[in-house]
């Protein structure tokens, strides 16, 4: 081999070997980004949760003591886990301040369809604010499946169905019947500081019926 051809071979080699320790170091790092990739899209769904706020988000992140102490335990448990679970996304302030109410009569469509009707006809002013109240069957139970489906929710089946019937139970006795008026006020008092802490948002969610 003369000069020459030593050289090419030389240089040939090393564009070679460069080549390879780039991609052995691109490979290591695809292994090491694999642990943070969930959380990395959990991330990313709080964030997107913080720059598109809700009135709820205003609200307290917690339920009185005495408020939850009265519920079943089933319910009670569901409670503890929505504390825990929804974190991951975005904080409980959202769903415990949340518009939604679902009527009791859990899998049972026909039977919620049922309350729901009973609620048109003993309380109708529940259907004519909806900035405070939106009752609708399975409103619950379709957003918790949405929640399960983002990337980074760690919640498993049978803990979605215990904070959905959670979600059922609390709404259908803290936000209606003897609490219905309390409810309202709270409602308003979320969405009027809203108005003032962002106004932009506010008359976006506004225009979209979506207070």
């Amino acid at each position: 081999m003369d000069a020459s051809h030593a050289m090419t071979f030389f240089i040939r080699g090393n564009v070679m070997n460069r080549k390879w320790i780039f991609a052995a170091a691109a490979a290591l790092l695809s292994l090491a980004a694999i642990p943070g990739s969930a959380r990395a899209a959990e991330m990313t769904e709080k964030e997107k949760a913080l720059a598109s706020p809700y009135p709820n988000d205003l609200g307290p992140g917690t339920l009185p003591d005495d408020v939850i102490k009265s519920y079943p335990e089933n319910v009670q448990a569901g409670y503890k886990l929505l504390l825990v679970r929804c974190a991951q996304c975005h904080q409980p302030n959202r769903p415990l301040n949340s518009r939604f109410v679902e009527p009791e009569g859990g899998m049972d469509d026909a039977k919620q369809q049922g309350n729901l009707d009973a609620w048109k006809k003993a309380n109708p002013d529940l259907f004519k604010h909806p900035e405070a109240w939106q009752p609708e069957v399975k409103v619950w139970n379709r957003y918790v499946k949405r929640m399960m489906n983002k990337p980074g929710c760690n919640i498993e089946k049978a803990e979605g169905k215990k904070i959905w019937e959670f979600l059922e139970y609390d709404g259908s006795h803290r936000k209606v019947g003897a609490n219905a008026e309390k409810w309202k006020a709270h409602r308003a008092k979320l969405v009027e500081d809203f108005k003032a802490k962002y106004p932009k948002r506010y008359q976006e969610l506004k225009d979209a019926n979506d207070l």
